[in-house]
């Protein structure tokens, strides 16, 4: 999953769904009327996959991604970038 977050506030607005991600998915862009491109970040779980090899990105929170995936509750808008660890978090989680 590619998760497109605010440099700004690290808030989560938009998603790219799958595990695996390709050279065309990695130049996706999203526009907003609010954020400018350099505004926007990407946050990648799963994989990457270059030249035929699969580059793992943040599986640590691979639980997290098949929580978004299922049919629970669990949202990634309600998540954010922490902008100082780099870290994903839950928003009330964040101080």
């Amino acid at each position: 999953m590619i998760l497109f977050y605010s440099k700004i506030t690290g808030d989560i607005f938009a998603t790219i769904g799958g595990r695996v991600h390709s050279d065309k998915q990695l130049e996706m862009s999203i526009k907003t009327s609010h954020l400018s491109d350099e505004q926007v970040g990407k946050y990648i779980i799963g994989w990457i996959e270059k030249d035929g090899q699969k580059i793992e990105y943040n599986t640590d929170k691979f639980s997290l991604l098949e929580e978004f995936e299922s049919t629970s509750l669990i949202n990634p808008m309600d998540y954010k970038i922490n902008l100082e660890t780099g870290n994903l978090e839950k928003k009330n989680a964040i101080a």
